[in-house]
């Protein structure tokens, strides 16, 4: 017969896989255990990660940021609880009581003539507050008294030279058509009064909504330049940033710098930021904000009888053709050869916002999918 083979014979790999196995002590089978499930945490956190698109809102103060955050909590989130409108009822009539003060303060330095409602301005002018239930029906006659006078008007159409800019925002004329409303003991602010609210943004907040499957995390930071420095703490992993600018600005001042003009500033700070190189790879979207606010008050003042806007070439009095020119400011400091999109938008418009954020939603997944090397989505 053939002879025996001299070569050891070689047990099968799935015998010394067990044997080994079967060597582990049960402390070393747990500790394999545990670092497989770590493994496929961190393989369930990346994806998650992946699949998520950070936004991140930016802009100078009083630009609308914070109010296009509001719409999308309305429009994808859950809307406004009946505390998110206690809490927001104590803010308008903080917004209400500030335009007040200062519609008489202006008043008062400009020469204002209030004798035939000299009892309503006094009123106004003593009112102090702690507690929301304090502003009744009474002082809201007082303020509804003097904001329909006529010299009340004329100094409210000037508020970008007399005003304190915190005191005074472009929305609280909005609530103060309705201030008698508001002084209601029944009063609780509807998705309009709230939008038309106004709260220094402080810190960084964020929010999550899931469109139509795609989780978005939205970051609000607030805009004065003592906030700025917090910025950079939202700069990792942004898949967009939004730039907000008023475009209503351009006649006013910063409330930080009574020199500066704010549209200038949020030209300053689109230039720093569209240019940096945390955003090399990030979309920019610019939405030139207040569009409502902006034909109103260009019909007035035209852009060129503002010092810095002094080239303006466009139509007197034309809010589209300034738009166009503001436009034009802003996408000729892109230095990136990316493409930069602009919105002419109304934050406080529940329509524009959605519509305009719908454009936005194509443009910010269709930049992820080509940048995972997926290809783009047909007609983004």
């Amino acid at each position: 017969s053939a002879p025996r083979s001299l070569v050891p014979a070689q047990r099968p790999a799935a015998w010394t896989a067990m044997g080994c196995a079967s060597s582990r002590t049960p402390e070393e089978r747990r500790a394999a255990a545990r670092s497989r499930e770590l493994e496929r945490e961190a393989a369930r956190e990346h994806f998650a990660e992946q699949s998520r698109i950070k936004l991140l809102l930016l802009g100078a103060g009083e630009s609308g940021k914070s109010t296009l955050f509001k719409q999308m909590k309305m429009l994808y989130g859950q809307g406004f609880s009946d505390a998110d409108r206690r809490t927001g009822k104590a803010q308008i009539i903080a917004n209400v009581v500030n335009a007040a003060k200062a519609l008489v303060t202006a008043g008062a330095e400009r020469g204002a003539d209030y004798a035939s409602i000299s009892d309503h301005v006094d009123a106004v002018a003593a009112f102090e507050w702690d507690d929301a239930d304090e502003f009744d029906e009474e002082i809201a006659s007082h303020v509804a008294a003097l904001w329909a006078h006529a010299e009340a008007q004329r100094i409210w159409a000037l508020r970008g030279e007399y005003m304190d800019a915190l005191a005074v925002q472009d929305n609280n004329k909005v609530l103060l058509d309705k201030v008698e409303e508001i002084g209601a003991e029944d009063y609780l602010p509807t998705d309009e009064d709230m939008l038309q609210s106004r709260q220094k943004t402080t810190g960084i907040i964020e929010q999550a909504y899931v469109i139509e499957g795609i989780t978005f995390v939205m970051l609000d930071v607030g805009g004065q330049r003592n906030e700025r420095k917090k910025w950079i703490h939202c700069f990792d992993a942004v898949n967009a940033l939004i730039f907000v600018a008023a475009l209503s600005d351009y006649d006013q001042v910063l409330y930080e710098d009574a020199k500066q003009n704010r549209m200038v500033e949020s030209l300053v700070l689109f230039d720093d930021m569209c240019n940096s190189r945390y955003f090399e790879r990030t979309d920019v979207i610019l939405f030139l904000n207040k569009r409502d606010i902006f034909a109103e008050k260009v019909a007035r003042k035209d852009i060129a009888e503002v010092p810095e806007f002094s080239d303006y070439p466009g139509a007197p009095n034309s809010s589209e053709g300034g738009a166009a020119y503001f436009r034009d400011k802003f996408l000729g400091l892109n230095r990136t050869g990316k493409q930069v999109y602009s919105h002419v938008t109304c934050a406080t418009d529940t329509d524009n916002v959605n519509h305009v954020f719908g454009d936005c939603r194509k443009i910010i997944l269709n930049a992820n999918l080509k940048a995972s090397g997926l290809g783009g989505m047909e007609g983004a």
